[in-house]
């Protein structure tokens, strides 16, 4: 329907009148969640490159526990304070003895360090560019960037996966959801995309999600799990054997986000969602390792975050196992290992099933985590809830509170709730945080404070580029121009019998590796969440 009514003058004159498009054309892109930001970016430090040795490892050595004898004066007669025997010779004389001695040294216990190695993790990247795209922004008539949204894209991509990798979880493959309400998969028609369907994020967590992330689906994440986007229907790994990436994957692309609705939509070949079921898994593409995982691990790894470190112990003991080693089983060095079943003072602190979180339970908890660990020097200073965690805890307060009147008239000037979170006990005061990107009813207390969070990055090769659009704390090069010499980023695409192509390819990678020095926190689940989604017309 046009803006004019129709037989209006300026309906009858349309054709006369100018048609502006705005040749500012807005890229809306995904910021990255403020608990991140605010906590672990701005407050991380940087580990020095000379702590990376051979392999590019981490070694960190400690140790522990007490040296040396001490033992009471009394059962030796106090002879430090009196001085020793003493034996009468008449009434004007004595004799000395030199009987007391102090304790055997040799008894005492010596501390042996014990190390932890910790791995290197990588991110491989690439990125496409054509003439055509390259004509387009050239061309003076043509609307908008075409080069400058899709470089801030790719930066932001790489922001928002190294936000995903914070808070996923090793023992959950770093996935980003488990698949709910699973939606009748629609099929467009022809075309090479045509499939898509539409779930909700089981976890809640829709903004681990955004409109264009390359994702893979899998039943799960014991050993013989499938990929179900996958030609075959078999193990889906990330490279053959050969090395070179596996072709029966079906390409699958986020292609809607609704974070009011908590809905996610996929679009992929045709046949990628045939088999795919709720209770299915989300993951990054080709997040899988090559060949069938091992019983120890489930095959996906990535760079370390907040559940790779915090390990709650179990019953195994001193076996290996991904709760109760820092960094899991995976992933950290097998002869370099920390458990904190042998090794209790970097276990964290879990609560389950914790209900409607109290002001009394968490002074509770943050008790019992502090009066644990002040010995070791181990504090934390920071909560980090899921969605609707603060909002709950507000909620079961509201009967508490009283309305003062006291003559005066009703007022609604000051409604609502003061910003942010701040919780104070025992002269320790923990600064708050929502986050969207939290699995439901989950809360982490973390030490943010003197850079305990620190980013170890190895040396660049010599002649890489960096990336002026990614985020300041991304360790990301271009390496094309360490490979050939020259300046430049980019490297023609050819063909299979090696014939030019109009689009070239800006291959990069990322290498980093995430490192507190205290690796112990708190955990809270099953906390009761307030929040409420839009409803479906």
């Amino acid at each position: 329907m046009p803006f004019g009514s129709t037989g209006t003058l300026f309906d009858t004159h349309s054709l006369q009148i100018e048609e502006i498009i705005n040749k500012n054309v807005d890229t809306i892109l995904p910021t990255l969640d403020p608990a991140w930001r605010d906590t672990v970016v701005t407050s991380q430090g940087v580990g020095p490159a000379s702590a990376i040795g051979r392999d590019l490892r981490i070694l960190k050595i400690y140790r522990g526990g007490l040296t040396g004898v001490v033992e009471q004066a009394f059962p030796r007669s106090d002879f430090v304070l009196y001085g020793d025997q003493t034996v009468d010779v008449g009434s004007k004389m004595y004799t000395q003895s030199a009987t007391q001695v102090w304790p055997n040294a040799l008894e005492g216990p010596v501390n042996k360090p014990y190390r932890i190695g910790i791995g290197m993790r990588a991110m491989l990247t690439n990125l496409a560019v054509t003439m055509g795209e390259m004509t387009a922004e050239a061309t003076p008539a043509f609307i908008g960037d075409v080069i400058a949204p899709k470089m801030k894209g790719f930066a932001q991509n790489m922001a928002h996966t190294l936000c995903n990798y914070w808070y996923t979880s090793q023992n959950s493959g770093y996935s980003l959801c488990a698949i709910s309400s699973l939606g009748t998969v629609v099929d467009a028609g022809a075309g090479t995309y045509r499939d898509s369907v539409t779930f909700e994020p089981a976890n809640f967590c829709v903004d681990r999600f955004y409109v264009g992330q390359r994702v893979d689906i899998y039943s799960g994440f014991a050993n013989g799990s499938i990929r179900r986007n996958d030609s075959t229907s078999t193990l889906g790994s990330q490279v053959t054997a050969s090395g070179t990436t596996a072709t029966t994957r079906l390409a699958v692309f986020v292609s809607a986000v609704d974070e009011l609705k908590n809905t996610v939509t996929l679009t992929g070949v045709d046949g990628a969602f045939a088999t795919v079921v709720d209770t299915d898994v989300v993951v990054y593409a080709n997040s899988r390792v090559s060949g069938t995982p091992t019983a120890s691990t489930s095959g996906f790894t990535g760079i370390a975050g907040i559940n790779s470190w915090m390990k709650f112990g179990d019953t195994s003991g001193s076996t290996a196992s991904n709760e109760n080693t820092l960094l899991g089983t995976a992933e950290s060095d097998t002869s370099n290992r920390i458990n904190v079943n042998v090794h209790p003072e970097f276990k964290s602190f879990l609560q389950k099933s914790v209900g409607v979180l109290t002001e009394h339970k968490l002074r509770q908890y943050v008790r019992r985590f502090h009066a644990a660990k002040n010995k070791y020097g181990q504090t934390i200073d920071c909560l980090i809830a899921s969605d609707g965690v603060w909002l709950a805890y507000e909620a079961q307060k509201i009967g508490q509170y009283q309305l003062q009147r006291q003559g005066a008239l009703s007022t609604l000037n000051n409604e609502g709730s003061e910003e942010g979170f701040k919780f104070t006990f025992e002269g320790r005061t923990y600064n708050g945080y929502t986050s969207t990107y939290v699995e439901d009813g989950t809360v982490y207390g973390i030490k943010k404070g003197g850079s305990n969070w620190k980013r170890y990055v190895p040396p660049a090769p010599q002649g890489v580029q960096s990336f002026a659009e990614a985020e300041s704390f991304i360790p990301f090069n271009f390496v094309i121009p360490a490979l050939t010499g020259t300046a430049t980023t980019k490297w023609p695409i050819l063909t299979s019998s090696g014939q030019l192509t109009e689009a070239v390819q800006m291959p990069g990678m990322l290498r980093m590796q995430l490192v507190p020095d205290q690796a112990a926190g708190l955990k809270l689940t099953g906390v009761t969440t307030d929040k409420v989604f839009s409803q479906f017309t």
